[in-house]
């Protein structure tokens, strides 16, 4: 999976939504792994408890139900905890695709404060542990539900300006993966670019713009030379007759296909499907 990074103005979003929310904020790559947070330290209840391997994979399994969650929905998902804590998961998506998560957490909303502590006391209980539980618990910050839904608009609204702003984006030419992938999907059919606009959920011009960056001749020569390899590919490795190739790669016109392989390897499919034996 390709690298997710971030500028640095994407870090200073992370301080100003501290800042302003004092909730800890942390970005996730796909794969669910934490790249950077504001603050750096985890709250001191929750590193406290993750010593304890039982405790940590509870952990584990509860984010990853949050994560999955905001990943059917795609929108920003609410989640209580195994431990009763509160937090918020927006994705982040690129082309139509998640390539992240921005989450904040470690919080709660309960009003019976003592209800909640004793509750979470018996949950810390059950792993052990040689910390203080009443003092870990009463660093636990409170946000009444007010404040969470809030948090939580702002997380939101800060997901999409990431996004427009393209703070965050994958170290590879994302686009060119999810093009190749289509496309082969896809080879026999006629791809259009209605058809690629509804798969990665992006205007003609954004796809325009997107393609200039990073694809050589943009897409329709992209596309060709792709139905062109992969009849290359047939020729070589089936005994299917050049016409069936022709059809199978996607090409309607049969003479238009022989002249533009010949063009492009300068020999003719026959001859080439020849070679082969």
């Amino acid at each position: 999976m390709p690298l997710l990074l971030y500028n640095k103005e994407f870090t200073e979003l992370l301080e100003n939504f501290y800042t302003l929310t004092g909730i800890r904020i942390v970005l996730f790559d796909e794969s669910y792994t934490e790249l950077i947070s504001y603050p750096s330290d985890t709250v001191t209840f929750c590193s406290t408890m993750r010593k304890n391997p039982s405790f940590c994979k509870e952990c584990a399994i509860s984010d990853k139900k949050s994560f999955e969650k905001a990943k059917d929905t795609k929108t920003l998902t609410v989640f209580t905890c195994h431990a009763g804590l509160t937090e918020a998961t927006v994705p982040i998506i690129e082309n139509g695709k998640i390539i992240g998560y921005m989450m904040f957490g470690q919080i709660t909303a309960e009003k019976n404060k003592d209800l909640f502590f004793q509750q979470l006391k018996d949950i810390c209980n059950t792993y052990g542990t040689d910390q203080d539980i009443d003092e870990l618990i009463k660093k636990i910050k409170y946000k009444n539900k007010k404040q969470i839904h809030a948090a939580s608009k702002i997380l939101e609204a800060c997901t999409s300006y990431i996004q427009y702003k393209e703070m965050v984006y994958l170290s590879k030419k994302h686009l060119v993966d999810l093009l190749e992938e289509y496309i082969n999907k896809h080879i026999s059919e006629n791809i259009t670019v209605e058809s690629l606009c509804k798969e990665f959920n992006m205007s003609r011009t954004s796809l325009y713009e997107q393609a200039k960056l990073y694809v050589s001749g943009g897409i329709a020569t992209f596309i060709r030379q792709k139905r062109l390899n992969h009849a290359k590919h047939l020729l070589r490795t089936t005994e299917m007759s050049v016409s069936e190739v022709a059809h199978a790669s996607g090409f309607t016109d049969y003479n238009y296909f022989l002249r533009l392989f010949k063009r492009n390897f300068g020999i003719s499919p026959k001859k080439f499907s020849k070679q082969k034996s």
